[in-house]
């Protein structure tokens, strides 16, 4: 028994001196894995992915110079620091009882950054100062943001826009709480049938229908390229995935100066149509952000296409 108590006392600091090194390599391991995390946010290394969340000059924001033309959108850049709403509106003349698109995207105004998760208020008064419209809760995931109205009448109407950015954003730059709010005066005309040219059943008077399939899906358009005549009316018939990618709720797709911009929610169909009327080769592009930042480059930023016009 004594040998045998010898034998137990002699290993039980072993046992303990092992019991005692495997917590230790534990705790360290919990330790080393703490201070990684805050080097990451900490350090200038972890943060070079914002270049990918917010595009430097390089990279292709769609905003209203890009992807609209002066000869038929209406353009502006409303300065209210510390944001910059860019704002396009389609047609220029907004014709009463005809649908008008507005199309806006938020950056911050020192840096030009497009910011992510935007949210947006807007209210429309009629020319009697009366209040016509509300839209109380707009969220441009990507940024962008969209909505149609149709003016009843002739006249000046009154847009109000109050916005700022949302808490959390993978961007998140503007201080919380930081609200702005900018006015727009739209002159409305009366118009008349003669003003809009409508497009006919088999085409326009130079070209002919074209309907194509297309799917928006993580991260390309199928297809990529889309021909057309000079004079054609194309319609692309979306299919937008219902892909499970957290961070966006759609895609974008815009023609660079082409006049189209719209969003397409995951899981739908939509129709987006326009008039082939410039020859040419042009981009078209996801226009609202739609990857982890860190990956923009291969996902987001390579969403792209060719729209050629013969």
């Amino acid at each position: 028994m004594k040998k045998n108590n010898t034998l137990t006392t002699k290993n039980k600091p072993l046992i303990k001196s092992s019991i005692n090194f495997s917590n230790s390599v534990i705790v360290l391991t919990f330790l080393l894995v703490g201070i990684s995390f805050g080097l990451m946010y900490a350090l200038p290394i972890y943060n070079t992915h914002k270049s990918f969340a917010q595009p430097a000059k390089d990279y292709p924001v769609p905003d209203s110079s890009r992807m609209f033309t002066n000869d038929t959108a209406f353009i502006k850049k409303i300065d209210t620091p510390p944001y910059l709403l860019d704002l396009a509106m389609i047609p220029k003349i907004p014709i009463a009882g005809k649908p008008v698109l507005f199309i806006l995207n938020f950056f911050q105004d020192a840096t030009k950054t497009w910011l992510w998760h935007s949210d947006l208020r807007i209210a429309i008064t009629d020319p009697s100062g009366q209040p016509v419209a509300v839209f109380p809760n707009n969220h441009g995931h990507g940024s962008v943001i969209q909505f149609e109205y149709v003016f009843p009448k002739a006249g000046v109407y009154h847009v109000n826009f109050i916005y700022g950015q949302q808490t959390g954003s993978p961007n998140f730059m503007i201080e919380p709480k930081v609200i702005r709010q900018a006015n727009l005066n739209v002159s409305v005309t009366q118009g008349n049938m003669t003003q809009i040219a409508q497009p006919i059943s088999n085409g326009t008077a130079n070209g002919k229908v074209r309907d194509i399939a297309m799917k928006a899906e993580s991260w390309r358009f199928t297809p990529n390229i889309i021909e057309a005549n000079r004079g054609d009316l194309v319609r692309l018939h979306f299919t937008t995935a219902q892909d499970e990618v957290a961070l966006y709720n759609g895609h974008g797709f815009g023609i660079e100066g082409y006049n189209v911009n719209v969003f397409l929610t995951k899981g739908t169909q939509q129709t987006v149509e326009f008039v082939a009327d410039k020859p040419g080769t042009f981009t078209f592009r996801c226009t609202s952000f739609c990857s982890a930042p860190e990956a923009a480059l291969e996902d987001h930023f390579n969403m792209i296409g060719k729209l050629i016009v013969h």
